[in-house]
């Protein structure tokens, strides 16, 4: 594929994930880790070495994190039991992985 193209598809992504930031149906960290870490290795992470995209790695799963917490944190603060709070906290979990 072309690094143009390449490079335009990163940028998509990156933009993308920025919209991500306000609209909640696109996963916007992932989008914007996705866009950076291809844009590192398009050129063979010359231009964006290996410790920023370690960086914006770390940035990225604490911001999955916080977001997780802030859910069950809402949650609890709306007035779910505690069942109800696991039971969200499990069925995020394993929702990940289908």
């Amino acid at each position: 594929m072309n690094d143009t193209l390449l490079w335009i598809l990163s940028g998509g992504l990156i933009v993308a994930g920025l919209a991500g930031t306000v609209l909640p149906a696109l996963p916007g960290t992932l989008f914007v880790l996705a866009g950076i870490v291809l844009g590192a290795w398009i050129d063979d992470f010359t231009r964006i070495g290996w410790v920023s995209v370690v960086a914006v790695s770390v940035l990225a799963i604490i911001a999955w994190v916080l977001d997780y917490v802030a859910g069950l944190l809402g949650a609890q603060k709306a007035g779910a039991s505690r069942y109800a709070i696991l039971g969200a906290a499990i069925g995020t979990v394993v929702g990940i992985f289908m």
